[in-house]
């Protein structure tokens, strides 16, 4: 087994739910030394998601940062890993990969990383979508020196003609039309409307997770069809 297939098991073994990788090369101005991307996708637990239906956004959001906690943990074993392999590697975990609140974009968006891995594509609303868990998931990732067998990127989205998200939007913030790889994001969802609206739910200890929750392929996971 290969050492790119040896990681991909030990990050799988230590909780991760799909791992993939990326050719990121010249994307982190920060870390050019650093061209492949690793993508880790944690799907985010179904009691999680029961807690929203039952507008318990407090059980909610303790989940949902555990997760996160979960992600870095993974990420910095991962990055500890390769290191012992005698490579560079570079964990992004939320407090490295600096976040602009007001744009919502951080310096590599996990995003980027996971799409070009082909683990899932970005939908109607710019969130990540995978076939298993729909856009029920959260994403890390790590950039390393270390040759790996890299997947093929998805540049468009494969939600085809379902509206899910964009009709369940409260603020109108998604624009109809479908995400390529020759879109930029504003061009799909005006995020000063939608980071307003967030912000504000927050706030008052509500959220909104409504296009996640409407996703077809989120609703599949959670066997809700």
């Amino acid at each position: 087994m290969s050492e790119g297939n040896n990681l991909k098991e030990y990050l799988t073994e230590i909780g991760a739910s799909k791992v993939g990788f990326a050719d990121v090369d010249g994307l982190a101005s920060e870390f050019t030394d650093l061209p492949n991307g690793i993508s880790i996708v944690l799907k985010i637990p179904k009691r999680a998601m029961k807690y929203v239906e039952e507008e318990d956004y407090e059980s909610y959001w303790s989940c949902f940062h555990s997760q996160i906690d979960k992600l870095t943990e993974i990420s910095l074993k991962g990055e500890k890993y390769i290191k012992n392999l005698g490579y560079n590697a570079f964990a992004l975990t939320m407090d490295r990969n600096e976040c602009d609140m007001k744009k919502l974009l951080s310096i590599l968006p996990y995003k980027t990383i996971a799409t070009k891995s082909g683990m899932g594509w970005i939908g109607r609303s710019a969130l990540f979508v995978t076939p298993e868990y729909g856009s029920a998931v959260a994403l890390g990732g790590i950039l390393t020196d270390m040759p790996l067998e890299l997947g093929v990127p998805i540049t468009d989205s494969q939600c085809d003609d379902c509206e899910n998200c964009q009709n369940a939007c409260p603020v109108d913030a998604i624009n109809p039309q479908k995400w390529n790889d020759r879109l930029n994001r504003e061009d799909i969802i005006d995020i000063e409307t939608c980071r307003e609206y967030i912000v504000d739910q927050y706030k008052n200890g509500l959220g909104c997770t409504k296009c996640m929750c409407e996703c077809k392929l989120t609703k599949k996971y959670l066997g809700v069809e």
